[in-house]
This record gives C-alpha cells, structure tokens and sequence, in this order.
C-alpha cells in the first residue's frame, strides 16, 4: 500500500515542479475547484474503510493548533514569513495531517456521495500543490519587503457543508504593497477556520 502511495506523491510533485514558467492552469470543473484531473473514485473500498486506513498512525486532534486567530492575522503572517523567505514558518500555517485526517476531510466533500475520494490521494493532491504554490511565491517575492494592506474572502459553499465545524474561505485575495507597486493578487488557496483557529488548507495561487 505504500508504495502506492509513493508512487502517486512522485508523479503528482513531478508534475507539480514542472512548467514553472507558465502561469497556473485553469480549474478541470469551475464549480468544484479543488478538483484534480487524475481524480478517480475509489469503488473498492466504502469511505469508512479508507478513511481508517488513512488514520492508521496519524495522532488523533480534537482541535487545531497554531496558525492564526482570524483570517487577517493569517494573512499578515504569511506575507511577513513570505517576506523573510522562511518556508519552515509558512509550512507551520498549513493544516497537519493530523488536523486534516480527523478535523478537516471528514466535513470536505470528497468524503460524501457522489464524490467518495481516497483522503490519501486528495492529501497528496494537497500537498502536492501546496510544494509548488509556496515555492512559486517564496521566487517572486522571498527576502522582499512586503506591506499587508487588506484581505478580501469569498465564503467557500463549495467544499465544505454550510452545517459543518469547518467554516472555509476562497478564493481570498490579498491588497499588499511590493516593490513600490500596490498589488491585489490570489497568494493563497482556502483557509479553514475552527474553534477561533484560522489555518491554510493549501497554498495553491495565482502564479
């Protein structure tokens, strides 16, 4: 099993490290951006049986922690760990796996009828572009003064149940100052707030 996985994580960071020229591909299905194109629905197993077996060894989280308490402490944090071209202070503003396997994919809809999804293979999509999102960002404006101005955020009715713990954000653009240049850009993917924690659920951008 693990070596499927393995294999899955290669691929997708290979494509994920490649083009990096270009800018970001436009979304497989505008209604449900999340969604990759090497989504394949899991028939085999029933959810309750793969999101156990993506439980195995991952520490149970009642809550999450870190991150920041509101959305726009969230996003002043970012651009300053942007600005200081510090990847281990950025990577702490993402949900864990943990948080992501016992808090966060159970309310997503990947885990429901009709879109059932590996939580292991969504992870690794995540993950995936979350790598390529952050490096992307750190290369155009690491080590470089940056402003926080203002933060813009759409309610994600799309990902998440509006009954759920989870309340989601995206698309979320950020007003900031670089370069002398006042700029409103999409920095970031969703951000996910629960019990008066705000996190990132990926670093998916416009770049």
């Amino acid at each position: 099993m693990m070596s499927r996985y393995a294999a899955i994580l290669l691929t997708l960071l290979v494509v994920a490290c490649g083009d990096t020229g270009q800018q970001a591909e436009a979304p497989i299905d505008p209604e449900r951006p999340w969604r990759q194109a090497g989504d394949v629905i899991d028939s085999v197993f029933p959810m309750e049986v793969m999101l156990a077996r993506f439980r195995e060894s991952v520490p149970e989280v009642t809550r999450m922690e870190g991150g920041a308490s509101d959305r726009e402490a969230l996003a002043r944090t970012f651009l300053n760990a942007v600005a200081a071209g510090d990847s281990t202070a950025l990577t702490g503003l993402l949900i864990n796996r943990s948080e992501y396997a016992w808090l966060i994919f159970p309310e997503h809809l990947y885990a429901e009828p009709p879109y059932e999804l590996d939580p292991a293979i969504h992870w690794l999509q995540v993950q995936a572009s979350s790598a390529k999102g952050m490096a992307r960002v750190l290369e155009r404006y690491g080590k470089q003064p940056l402003e926080f101005q203002s933060l813009a955020c759409n309610v994600d009715t799309l990902q998440f149940k509006q009954s759920s713990t989870t309340r989601a954000w995206a698309p979320c653009t950020v007003t900031y100052r670089a370069n002398d240049s006042t700029l409103t850009r999409r920095l970031f993917g969703t951000i996910v707030e629960r019990d008066g924690v705000a996190k990132f659920f990926g670093y998916a951008n416009e770049f």
